[in-house]
């Protein structure tokens, strides 16, 4: 699939009090099995996975855009550090 093809549609009515995510982007699948859900509809097209559909409750979807004249975010102190899973964490505490 092309770069091009990969979208991702935002669906939500108030009534349904749903959002629909229909997604043929692997970073957004990640982001919103990360949060706990589950694909709701898979489709696939030569044997291989082209795009997940979502259901997330409208009280947990969160919608943001940045104003243009605000700066980005600073990230956190630990954020781009050295990663240190708990195995070394825990040779080292007993060195």
């Amino acid at each position: 699939m092309k770069k091009e093809e990969k979208e991702t549609i935002i669906r939500w009515d108030s009534a349904e009090k749903l959002v629909w995510i229909d997604s043929a982007h692997l970073p957004v699948w990640r982001r919103v099995e990360r949060a706990g859900f589950t694909p709701v509809r898979v489709r696939a097209q030569h044997g291989r996975e082209i795009a997940r559909q979502y259901k997330v409750p409208l009280k947990l979807f969160r919608f943001r855009i940045r104003r243009p004249d605000q700066p980005p975010r600073k990230a956190s102190p630990g954020a781009f550090g050295r990663k240190i899973d708990a195995k070394t964490r825990r040779k080292q505490r007993e060195s």
